[in-house]
């Protein structure tokens, strides 16, 4: 009996899962009245700093999915009048960097204790 083995997915196929899993997570913690653990999780998620694995939900009700959406973020810019501008180093991408102007943006759980992710000083 021969098996074929399962495709490996792209890199790409991978990020836009880790994508929708996120996605899923953010909106599982805004429905109802949310335990404490479940409240501390949704308002870092909410929160994204320097550092976090992000990823931009402006435009992710959209049908096409733009892998460079995800990433680390780099840095946030505000200034007096301006739009808020966030800069991305996409996960695909290590070395270059993306930015936004008030693009909606939230964090992603990156360690193997998210209660110790939600934990974390600002």
């Amino acid at each position: 009996m021969s098996t074929t083995p399962p495709r490996r997915p792209t890199p790409e196929e991978l990020v836009e899962h880790l994508a929708h899993v996120g996605r899923a997570l953010w909106a599982a913690t805004h429905l109802g009245d949310p335990t404490p653990a479940v409240a501390r999780l949704r308002d870092r998620m909410d929160q994204p700093r320097p550092g976090d694995l992000v990823m931009e939900v402006t435009q992710f009700a959209a049908d096409a999915f733009d892998p460079d959406s995800v990433g680390r973020l780099v840095r946030i810019e505000q200034w007096s009048g301006w739009p808020t501008r966030s800069v991305i180093e996409p996960l695909l991408r290590p070395g270059e960097q993306r930015d936004g102007l008030d693009v909606s943006l939230i964090a992603l759980p990156d360690q193997p204790s998210y209660a110790h992710w939600t934990e974390q000083a600002l």
